[in-house]
């Protein structure tokens, strides 16, 4: 399509750089060991508590941590070293993959032992995953960003496949304990590249962020943001509904389509292989539709496979369904994927992707425990043709929230903000802070004024502001005075950082309106502290 970001003509291209390949070789191990594991403890929990409930409850188990790490897990990764908070979180899923594992191995396992402890290997997957989903745009060209995400998810969905076939043979060879050693075994192949990998560190000259702080300037971004809401909202409405097929679907191998461990894991290698034909084919889609057309016919199709599986009482057509189903999930991943890393500049961005893995897991450990209490009053067929109805209803009811609204954006640091004019430098926990920018304006360019003012007010929030005005001089004719709020000094240096390339021409298009050879002048005031 015209005037969008250039999209790299082959998936493949990120892979010449070697970061990025050394560091998609290691995931690719982890991933083929956690789905082995995956179809490992779907298949445990079928014989320790064979009911929809506690089988769908295998997904909240593993995505609630997601809930209630994501945020914080986010502001770690965009205010720490990331290859550090991804070695840690990788060293404490590897300790729990252990002793999941053995117990499992020496018969020791209960349903409810099993939940507890995905629980807490789901915690550190929690801390793990904002980090590592951050990290594409470092790693690649803009140009070759889509392709490196839809590699990622590609990659992701397509060791589902192998890694549940390969966990169907090894369950049905050794068991459940051996599959999931294995996983545990493949940890170390991600901890040697994270290991060798030495990312470039970004230089800056403000305070460092806390935690919270950190937080708080994540959600406001998103808040401030219309192309992340559009993401959220997009995602809450996929993710929900499609979440029935994965609370369903080892119960329903086993018990309507009698498919043994192997077979269900060939099952989901076709949904694998539909993976990799899909994002093999995504430079090819995206010449001709737009990521948000792209989403929308992806997920009404995945709503006829899922409506469809209810029928389905063979191995083959579960094949064939599970592999189109495969191949416009990752269609589906990645626009929304897409959507949140062309949104947003770079000091931000783990945050971002906090919030959408917060929404994506949470929609899967709350939809899955929604469809299996609906599934437990009716029964599985109704709550997936429910489930297929709703995603359509959903699919066509978001359609004017655009999926990428910004795509030609220029997200680049770009700190063109004159040095404030101080006469000594505040604490950088002082404040709050009051900036004022002066501007004398034409009556006639009042109305096209105001709409560039609304601009820059979204990236002034965005940015840090939480209060801004624009207020007209009562006394002299054209006089008006734009004001905002930032909660500290320290927060106003590193909200002077986080201008980018967008930012600045914004704050340019309301200079041009000034009258006067000068740019408007700006004035920085700290509130005193009241004396006792």
């Amino acid at each position: 399509m015209t005037g969008e970001t250039p999209v790299s003509k082959s998936v493949w291209a990120p892979l010449r750089h070697p970061a990025f390949r050394i560091l998609m070789l290691g995931n690719v191990a982890i991933l083929l060991g956690g789905w082995m594991q995956d179809i490992a403890v779907a298949w445990l929990m079928t014989s320790l508590a064979p009911e929809p409930m506690m089988v769908a409850l295998l997904q909240t188990a593993i995505y609630l941590p997601f809930v209630l790490l994501s945020l914080p897990a986010g502001a770690l990764a965009d205010i720490f070293n990331r290859r550090t908070v991804l070695i840690c979180a990788q060293i404490w899923v590897f300790v729990g993959v252990i002793i999941l594992g053995l117990l499992t191995l020496n018969g020791a396992m209960t349903a409810w032992l099993l939940l507890l402890l995905l629980f807490l290997i789901g915690l550190g997957w929690a801390m793990y995953s904002p980090a590592w989903n951050a990290l594409a745009p470092e790693l690649v060209p803009r140009a070759e960003l889509e392709s490196a995400i839809a590699l990622g998810a590609a990659s992701f969905n397509f060791c589902r496949g192998i890694g549940a076939a390969l966990g169907g043979f090894v369950v049905a060879a050794s068991g459940p304990g051996t599959a999931i050693l294995i996983n545990a075994a493949t940890m170390i192949l991600m901890l040697w590249a994270l290991s060798w990998w030495k990312p470039v560190r970004a230089e800056s000259y403000a305070p460092a962020e806390r935690v919270v702080g950190a937080m708080k300037a994540g959600m406001r971004y998103v808040r401030h943001s219309a192309a992340l809401r559009a993401v959220i909202i997009k995602t809450i409405v996929f993710v929900a509904c499609a979440s029935a097929i994965w609370s369903f679907l080892p119960l329903m191998a086993k018990q309507q389509y009698g498919l043994n461990a192997v077979e269900y894991g060939l099952v989901l290698s076709l949904f694998g292989i539909g993976n990799l034909l899909g994002a093999t084919l995504l430079p090819f889609s995206r010449k001709h539709l737009s990521m948000d057309r792209l989403y929308m016919v992806s997920a009404l199709i995945f709503a006829g496979a899922m409506c469809t599986l209810p029928f389905i009482h063979n191995f083959l057509f579960a094949c064939i369904t599970m592999f189109f189903a495969g191949l416009v999930w990752i269609m589906v991943n990645a626009a929304l994927n897409a959507g949140v890393l062309t949104s947003v500049p770079a000091w931000v961005r783990a945050r971002a992707i906090a919030f959408f893995l917060l929404t994506f897991q949470g929609c899967l450990a709350g939809g899955s425990l929604f469809w299996g209490t609906f599934a437990s009053y009716t029964s599985m067929p109704i709550a997936l043709l429910t489930a297929s109805a709703l995603l359509v209803v959903g699919t066509i009811c978001s359609a004017p929230f655009k999926v990428v609204s910004s795509e030609n954006n220029d997200l680049r640091t770009s700190r063109t903000i004159p040095e404030p004019n101080i006469i000594k430098d505040p604490h950088p926990d002082h404040g709050p802070v009051l900036v004022t920018v002066e501007y004398m304006i034409d009556p006639e360019t009042m109305p096209n004024f105001r709409k560039t003012m609304a601009a820059l007010e979204v990236l002034r929030r965005r940015n840090g502001a939480y209060q801004w005005y624009l207020f007209g001089d009562l006394a002299i004719a054209g006089r008006y005075v734009e004001t905002f709020f930032v909660e500290n000094w320290g927060e106003y240096l590193r909200h002077m950082q986080r201008g980018t390339v967008d930012d600045n021409n914004a704050e340019k298009r309301a200079n041009e309106f000034h009258l006067g050879d000068e740019p408007p002048p700006i004035s920085h005031m700290l509130a005193e502290k009241r004396k006792s």
